[in-house]
């Protein structure tokens, strides 16, 4: 085994083991994990497009109008994050970002530049949201896990074993539709698996959501490839040893967090009155469960 395998292990492990006490703790700890990871987004976005431009200061720097303005809204969406205002915040950044893309036009900074505050603000407020609004957080965001890092891994397995059709080789080579499929299959065992494991039962709602967040994992996966090959850069930073940077880590993880979000927002606004976690857990059959139907 390599040193830079062996690196690789030993941070990933650590980094998990991390994650996963902040997760069992969930309430503010979990916010300022989310919030955490939204900044440290938008930082290394911020500097994949410098980079892009081949620039370190002037309109596309650190000082520049637009990226001042991205910081200010990645603060105010981070309060109102760790102040439980998750609704507040997402539509916040939403607003933000199209007053970005108007900011962006008068100035030497790519169009593109917008996506960064929606991208990175909806992954803080979606991951936080998931974790600590309703009593059944913690199976919300353990679930959502369980289908994203299976995904990930499965899919490398089953694509280097099958190996066939490139899925986009434009953007990122390595990748195919066997470990794809593969990828969404091993998903979809898993989340029964848990659904079992927590005392509910597997359902075709939780089936049907399983397979779209997989899909919407791997599409977040080839959204950053795209991004770095954009920028010309190989990894987002190098802030977590023989992994590269928080975006390489959690690409898949905030799409497929952002998703279930306002798919669950969207079941609330047709008369559900469960809060994401308890809607997820009412499609396990958990809540039937729990109350001996």
């Amino acid at each position: 085994m390599s040193g830079e395998l062996k690196l690789r292990i030993i941070s990933g492990i650590i980094l998990a083991a991390v994650v996963l006490l902040i997760t069992w703790a969930g309430g503010a700890s979990f916010n300022l994990l989310a919030v955490a990871i939204g900044l440290l987004i938008f930082h290394e976005w911020m500097a994949m497009s410098r980079a892009r431009a081949g620039a370190s200061g002037g309109e596309s720097g650190l000082l520049s109008t637009p990226v001042l303005a991205g910081w200010a809204v990645m603060i105010a969406v981070g309060i109102l994050t760790m102040l439980a205002l998750y609704w507040v915040g997402l539509v916040f950044a939403v607003i933000a970002c199209f007053g970005c893309v108007l900011l962006s036009r008068s100035v030497a900074t790519p169009y593109w530049f917008a996506g960064s505050v929606i991208y990175a603000a909806g992954s803080m407020v979606a991951l936080a949201a998931l974790r600590n609004s309703g009593g059944a957080g913690a199976f919300a965001i353990v679930y959502l896990f369980a289908v994203v890092w299976t995904t990930d891994i499965m899919a490398y397995f089953v694509g280097r074993t099958l190996k066939g059709p490139k899925l986009a080789p434009a953007i990122s080579p390595g990748k195919t539709w066997s470990g794809a499929a593969g990828g969404t299959l091993f998903a979809l065992v898993a989340a029964f698996v848990l659904c079992l494991a927590w005392g509910g039962r597997p359902t075709l709602a939780i089936a049907a959501l399983t397979i779209f967040l997989s899909v919407c994992s791997q599409a977040g996966d080839l959204f950053e490839s795209a991004l770095k090959r954009r920028c010309g850069v190989k990894d987002s930073s190098h802030l977590i040893p023989g992994h590269g940077g928080v975006m390489d880590r959690v690409d898949g993880l905030v799409a497929a967090a952002f998703a279930m979000y306002v798919v669950m927002l969207l079941v609330g606004m047709t008369g559900s009155a469960f809060a994401p976690g308890d809607i997820l857990m009412n499609w396990a059959g958990l809540l039937h469960a729990s109350n001996g139907a």
